[in-house]
């Protein structure tokens, strides 16, 4: 009964709306595709991954070359060419480490880790790009359909005051009433201008997010997926909220970076090699060759206390990323219950405000016929009136509310997703 209840609600803004117009997640997807906050996320994605190979940089072997040609005079008592030679020199050598206390697993560990919270930070950064779609989107509806309530009281006064000229010209009413239908129709008239200044903001916004000006927007349909009970919103949270990967994948990366740290005051061991080659440029014939192997053990002694410091350091940042995950809990968790509860009051508003549109447009017909037969005043009716423009003015925000509540509960649980376009950085 409810869903029916919100469609029908919903339904009375989308009627008149042509087949061809432009929907959420084509705005969405729009967004997704334009927008340079989101570009500069997936950069900053891009960044991140790049820590990856760095690491694994670390396991694999190091190999250099060099090449040298020397040419040198000797002179006595300012006689050239006492002594003179020129050779060429070639040199190659490779390193290879065997063990570094730890250190390369622990950085390419850090590096995934950091990866996760880059991506989680991209999803966040897209739940509240599509967030902004959304409420922009339904503001550009929801301006488009006050102007057309307040066109609607123009037209409706502009006819009471027609009327009550005729009566007044006849001698079965004043003037007073001719006056109150002007002082009415030009207050009605600058809401109407101050409408389309909101409506000019509206597209404006719109514009910025979109990167497009709006077309015919239909009112988008009820959210799909959305929890049936705030402890399936929860639920759904702590799995799938970006805030809280990215808190969970921070302090992982942190407790790694622990042992990066410890690991600078650990033996390393390394594999070395190099290999060359000498000889005049005159080709004599008399080349030097040098080929060497071995293997290299380095084992910190003391280095003022500078390792043990950053282990500190980055204890002390894991322990901050701890406290940055149960805040991050906390947060989410508001957030879930907060958007709940506007959701749950969005749909009673939207029902509410459906019944009184309604109501108040008998009421105004009702108080138009009784005022032809001389039952009602000029000033009940315009009363009347206003009360059919407050309703739809309320339909109008309610109806905005309840897309947008519904939006704001799938990003608060990181669910938030454009039917057009794959969600991936």
């Amino acid at each position: 009964m409810l869903k029916r209840a919100l469609l029908a609600a919903v339904a009375v803004l989308a009627l008149g709306v042509d087949a061809s117009a432009e929907t959420l997640d084509e705005a969405m997807a729009g967004a997704l595709a334009v927008n340079p906050s989101i570009a500069a996320a997936r950069a900053r994605v891009d960044a991140v991954r790049e820590q990856l190979p760095q690491a694994r940089a670390e396991a694999l072997p190091s190999v250099s070359a060099g090449a040298s040609a020397t040419s040198s005079e000797t002179r006595v008592d300012g006689v050239p060419n006492q002594g003179r030679s020129e050779n060429w020199n070639l040199t190659t050598s490779a390193s290879q480490t065997l063990y570094a206390g730890g250190r390369i697993t622990a950085l390419q560990s850090a590096a995934r880790a950091r990866i996760a919270a880059a991506e989680a930070d991209y999803g966040s950064t897209e739940q509240s790009l599509l967030l902004q779609v959304t409420q922009a989107y339904a503001a550009v509806i929801e301006a488009r359909a006050i102007i057309e309530a307040r066109v609607r009281t123009t037209q409706n006064i502009d006819e009471l005051r027609a009327f009550a000229s005729a009566r007044a010209e006849a001698g079965v009413a004043t003037r007073t009433d001719v006056a109150q239908a002007d002082s009415r129709l030009a207050q009605a008239r600058t809401q109407l201008i101050q409408a389309e200044g909101s409506l000019a903001a509206a597209v404006e916004t719109y514009r910025r997010l979109v990167g497009a000006m709006p077309a015919d927007l239909t009112p988008p349909p009820m959210a799909p997926g959305l929890p049936a009970s705030l402890d399936e919103a929860l639920e759904r949270a702590a799995r799938s909220s970006p805030v809280l990967l990215a808190a969970r994948a921070s302090e992982e990366a942190a407790a790694h970076s622990v042992d990066v740290a410890a690991a600078a005051g650990r033996p390393r061991v390394a594999l070395e090699a190099s290999a060359g080659a000498s000889d005049a440029l005159s080709g004599s014939g008399r080349q030097t060759d040098q080929d060497s192997v071995g293997l290299r053990v380095s084992v910190p002694v003391f280095s003022g206390g500078a390792v043990r410091s950053r282990t500190r350091e980055s204890r002390a940042q894991q322990a901050a990323a701890s406290l940055d995950r149960a805040a991050a809990e906390s947060q989410v968790r508001e957030s879930v219950t907060t958007a709940w509860t506007g959701l749950t009051t969005a749909r009673a508003a939207a029902i509410s405000a459906a019944a009184q549109v309604d109501a108040a447009e008998v009421a105004y017909r009702g108080v138009r016929l009784e005022q032809e037969l001389g039952l009602r005043t000029a000033t009940d009716a315009l009363n009347q009136e206003n009360d059919l423009l407050t309703a739809r003015l309320s339909f109008a925000a309610a109806a905005r509310e309840l897309v947008v509540a519904e939006r704001r509960l799938l990003a608060a649980t990181g669910e938030l997703r454009s039917g057009a376009v794959p969600a991936t950085p």
